[in-house]
């Protein structure tokens, strides 16, 4: 894992952009965490699911395997988390997430204290800002992507309101996963 994340310029944010949103949620029995990846094309359509369990609290490295050991990875430009979607007192490292995969992570927010880039290094590229829209701002912390660029990636993949599809999406097999009896999972 020596490598690091400099900023990454995209060209053009294409409409099919294949993107990464993950979602954390504890097992029914409190044991352990449920990890689902859901890999988008923009706001299109789903492209694939992945999914890990990890002990946590910080499920960094897990996630890490769960990404770079899918036939998915070479085609992921992008990672989406968001703050909300991650459960049971799961934590992520979006720094390491970033490095580990050799992608930009994009950290959506809506609380300020979330947002902490932890081990970055003077390669690493971080930007903070924040998205206006309906509702409340939404906190953006983007790693390895420029301001203009995370926030083309968050619009090409968002079809209504603030969460990009595969952010809500991930949220909703990842409730499916975690509701699922642990001798059937």
């Amino acid at each position: 894992m020596g490598f690091i994340m400099r900023t990454m310029k995209i060209r053009q944010v294409k409409k099919e952009i294949r993107v990464l949103g993950i979602a954390v949620k504890p097992s029914t029995s409190g044991d352990h965490l449920h990890a689902v990846g859901v890999v988008f094309r923009g706001g299109l359509w789903l492209d694939g699911v992945m999914r890990t369990t990890a002990q946590g609290p910080d499920i960094t490295d897990r996630l890490v395997e769960m990404i770079t050991e899918s036939p998915h990875h070479p085609q992921i430009r992008v990672l989406l988390i968001h703050d909300s979607l991650i459960e049971g007192g799961a934590t992520i490292d979006p720094c390491r997430l970033s490095t580990g995969t050799s992608k930009p992570v994009i950290a959506l927010s809506k609380g300020e204290e979330s947002l902490a880039a932890t081990q970055t290094s003077a390669d690493m590229v971080v930007h903070h800002f924040k998205l206006e829209g309906i509702g409340e701002p939404i906190k953006v912390l983007s790693i390895g992507l420029q301001s203009v660029d995370a926030t083309r990636v968050l619009e090409v993949s968002t079809r209504k309101g603030v969460i990009p599809e595969a952010l809500r999406v991930a949220g909703l097999v990842v409730s499916a996963v975690a509701a699922c009896p642990e001798q059937n999972v």
